[in-house]
């Protein structure tokens, strides 16, 4: 039984050895590439809408000219910049028939295949560069197809791909720059595997595209499609990876593993349906997020001990900005093709249609490049939207905060404002995204302010939502029991001042030397209290002028003095974005850290405890739901002391933070 069984590995290892592509067949098969043609020479919706927000673009344009250099590192982002323009007027030239957008291409790819000579190396490199690498490489996958492309340039441009691109991006996913294995963000291990499968359908390699699909299903970083999605939830949601860090890095990566997925199935690999279509649920599960719609979420961590508690920016514009152009290929291939539901995905390609461009990780115009047919996509998908309900309008100081719930089918907002009940209002913004809040900063304090909204689609705009008002204060003296004073070295002075809105509003400035080691430099502002005590504020925002360890958030203090036993709740220092929760339990020790959600932004909340002696430190997102920090610590300290509010800018600038719904019970 030794032998045959020889011979059947032989013969699929050689089978495998032998495998013929499909050219075209990087993100578009020849199939796809004629659909595209047919469909906008007869002006026919959807696609004619997105071929005329690419022939706008200016990287669409043949008068393009590439800046190309020996080491692509030097400028990965210029290298995208020129690979996504070689796609794009590669992409024109096929559908228009237009040369002089073939021969705009060719000029860009025989560029950078002539001028490149080396490894790349540079900021995030190995890493990010394989963006760049898998644009070039599906944009010279259109253009093998142009009789004026030579065959000696061709071959150039495969040489820079196998000689000198290919192997930055197998050194990243072999060795992640030494790191732990769990360092880099999905996305970056995605790229790279994107990039290598590009670079095998385009050279015919099909160790290159074995070595990527395998890496996808059993890769050890976060390229693996089980680590990119690691937690399964109810309803055929898929939790991504990046969801803790910010919505920005969680769409590219839902993006480009589609993108990956794409490809493979242009030559007949299904990952797309792998482990139970797990990118669908990714999709889904990012889609329905941004719609504005509650997911439910697992505490995502790392080697490097990020502790993303929640799922990022529950309370800002970074959530449904539509600002990658992913949803049609997914639409397209879930739903259409394979008649699978996946309503949220649906809903987000309905809100963008027609996809356009926005960021060079994306390559964008997907209504043109993937829908199949019209009467599954159409264009406007929906009437004009409904009217908003629930508009709540919050004073702070120097500004109004919106709110309201999100609108189905919305894809945008405007808000109009009047100093006068009933108006005649006038509009102040207008914005594309699904997130339903704004903040109103051009206000003057004790004016009253009566704002309406309305929603936007493709189809029109609603009526005004019913009329809300509120009144920005200023700033006055601090309330009875508070004062504020510069702790340690401060180079410049620190600024409080305290308006009654917003359930009692802070607004507190500071510089000093830092929060940290065994003496502290801040702005303090604080009350004396005695025994067991709690202290919550909302962080409502932050502005940051400083450098380094800044930190801005709540303190407890056993004396004024810069070396006292202290506790701190901050956020700041890397990013000004990491949450610690520092104690110095000895006068004159050091203060140690213990690290928080590393992608804490404003608005958040802060809560220390004091219970005999023990502080305990805790984070939230809501004010709601709360996550310890660290460990408890004991300490004995003085039954008398302070608790407060802390801005620190580790330099002489003066950093300001706005605190409010602060308790101290």
């Amino acid at each position: 039984m030794k032998y045959p069984l020889f011979l059947l590995l032989l013969f699929f290892s050689t089978a495998a050895a032998a495998q013929t592509f499909i050219h075209p067949g990087g993100l578009h098969t020849q199939t796809d590439l004629d659909r595209m043609r047919t469909q906008v020479a007869a002006g026919a919706h959807p696609w004619i809408d997105s071929w005329n927000a690419l022939t706008a673009h200016p990287k669409a344009q043949n008068t393009y000219t590439a800046a190309a250099q020996a080491n692509m590192g030097v400028s990965r982002q210029r290298a995208s910049a020129d690979a996504v323009a070689a796609y794009l007027n590669a992409l024109r030239w096929y559908i228009s028939g237009d040369t002089s957008y073939a021969a705009c291409s060719r000029k860009i790819l025989n560029a950078w295949a002539y001028a490149v000579n080396q490894v790349p190396s540079g900021q995030d490199i190995p890493g990010l560069m394989g963006i760049a690498v898998y644009e070039f490489a599906v944009a010279a996958e259109i253009l093998r197809l142009y009789p004026n492309w030579s065959q000696a340039d061709f071959n150039q441009f495969k040489k820079m791909m196998t000689t000198y691109l290919y192997p930055n991006c197998h050194d990243f996913l072999t060795r992640h720059n030494n790191a732990c294995i769990s360092h880099y963000w999905a996305n970056w291990d995605i790229c790279n595997i994107t990039a290598i499968l590009s670079i095998g359908v385009l050279c015919d390699d099909t160790a290159k595209f074995n070595e990527a699909i395998t890496y996808f299903k059993s890769g050890a970083g976060n390229g693996n499609i089980t680590k990119a999605i690691p937690f399964l939830h109810p309803g055929g949601l898929g939790q991504w990876q990046e969801t803790g860090r910010d919505q920005e890095h969680a769409l590219l990566g839902v993006g480009m593993l589609a993108t990956f997925c794409q490809i493979a199935w242009n030559q007949g690999q299904d990952m797309y349906g792998y482990d139970n279509n797990r990118l669908l649920a990714g999709a889904e599960y990012t889609a329905k997020y941004n719609l504005w719609q509650d997911v439910p979420y697992s505490t995502y961590n790392n080697c490097d001990n990020v502790l993303n508690f929640w799922a990022s920016e529950q309370n800002s514009g970074g959530r449904g900005r539509l600002q990658r152009p992913i949803w049609e290929m997914i639409y397209n291939h879930y739903v259409v093709r394979k008649g699978l539901s996946a309503p949220y995905v649906k809903a987000m390609a309905e809100v963008n249609r027609p996809e356009g461009f926005e960021h060079d990780d994306n390559l964008g115009f997907g209504t043109l490049c993937y829908t199949l047919n019209a009467s599954a996509s159409p264009y406007p998908s929906s009437p004009a939207p409904s009217i908003p309900t629930g508009l709540k309008a919050t004073a702070s100081v120097g500004k109004v905060w919106l709110r309201w719930p999100p609108v189905a089918t919305a894809n945008g907002y405007n808000v109009l404002r009047s100093t006068t009940s009933g108006g005649p209002y006038t509009q102040i913004a207008t914005f594309r995204g699904t997130f339903p809040l704004y903040e109103d900063a051009g206000v003057a304090n004790g004016t009253r302010y009566y704002y309406v909204v309305s929603a936007i689609n493709q189809a029109g705009t609603s009526s005004n939502s019913p009329e809300v008002n509120a009144t920005p204060a200023a700033t006055g003296t601090l309330p009875a029991g508070w004062s504020r004073q510069d702790i340690g070295t401060a180079a410049t002075a620190g600024t409080a001042g305290y308006a009654n809105v917003n359930n009692g509003t802070f607004v507190v400035g500071g510089s000093g030397a830092g929060i940290g080691g065994t003496a502290d430099g801040l702005g303090y502002v604080y009350k004396s209290v005695t025994g067991d005590v709690t202290i919550t504020a909302r962080v409502a925002e932050s502005t940051w002028k400083g450098g380094g360890s800044q930190k801005t958030g709540i303190m407890v203090r056993e004396s004024l003095s810069a070396n006292a036993i202290a506790f701190s709740m901050t956020s700041g220092d890397g990013g000004v974005r990491e949450a610690r929760f520092g104690s110095r339990t000895s006068t004159g020790g050091t203060m140690g850290f213990q690290t928080g959600n590393a992608y804490t932004r404003t608005p958040t909340w802060f809560r220390l405890r004091k219970a005999g002696n023990t502080i305990t430190a805790y984070q939230s997102t809501d004010g709601t739901t709360w996550f310890a920090v660290g460990n408890p610590v004991t300490v004995s300290m003085a039954n008398a002391y302070y608790v407060g509010l802390a801005v620190s800018s580790n330099s002489s600038n003066l950093n300001t933070a706005t605190f409010d719904s602060i308790t101290v019970d």
